[in-house]
């Protein structure tokens, strides 16, 4: 009875340690294929080549369902092709796994191309309340009160934005430039407009 037992100890201890050893070996070619993946998707960025990118992001989310960088990849990439609603979509499913500055900056800009407006202003707030020195937030926000007609907060915002970040885009000067406009401060538009064109020239 006891060498039966011991028999049976035996066994399923060689049953379990052979389940162990499939399951570390199935996680290492899951994460060499996520690599593999990984590396393709830059070479295609670098080749500008967006569809071949979105198609390898499906990929790998498919290895891997719970990857929240794979949806903000995707996210990004949707909206460098000008394809908002599903930019909105992805980085609302990153917001699903982190409550992260760049998502909500992200997901604000992508909704105020769609016009929704009031979305967009919360997740700017949002983005704040993630990273208060962290310009993008401010910059989003800014563009939402420029877009509802609100051009001194949105004057405020994109100082705040400029005093956050050393090296500012050229996108950034121009928003300021508009608002600025607005409010008829001819002078500090033509300098932001100014600054704007040496910014895209170097």
């Amino acid at each position: 009875m006891l060498a039966m037992m011991q028999v049976l100890f035996y066994v399923a201890l060689s049953l379990g340690l052979g389940l162990l050893t499939f399951f570390v070996l199935w996680a290492m070619l899951r994460g060499v294929q996520l690599q593999i993946l990984e590396l393709r998707m830059r070479r295609q960025l670098n080749q500008k080549d967006f569809e071949g990118a979105l198609v390898t992001i499906g990929q790998a989310l498919r290895l891997n369902p719970a990857g929240g960088s794979l949806y903000y990849q995707r996210a990004q990439l949707y909206t460098q092709m000008g394809d908002f609603l599903s930019a909105e979509a992805d980085y609302t499913h990153v917001l699903r796994f982190s409550q992260s500055a760049t998502a909500y900056a992200g997901r604000a800009a992508a909704r105020l191309k769609l016009d929704m407006t009031k979305e967009a202003l919360v997740d700017a707030n949002h983005a704040i309340a993630c990273s208060r020195l962290w310009w993008r937030g401010y910059y989003e926000r800014g563009r939402v009160y420029a877009t509802l007609g609100h051009y001194s907060i949105a004057l405020d915002d994109f100082n705040q934005a400029l005093d956050l970040n050393r090296t500012p885009p050229s996108e950034l000067y121009l928003a300021r430039a508009e608002a600025a406009d607005h409010l008829g401060d001819s002078e500090t538009a033509g300098r932001d407009r100014q600054r704007a064109t040496e910014l895209s020239r170097s």
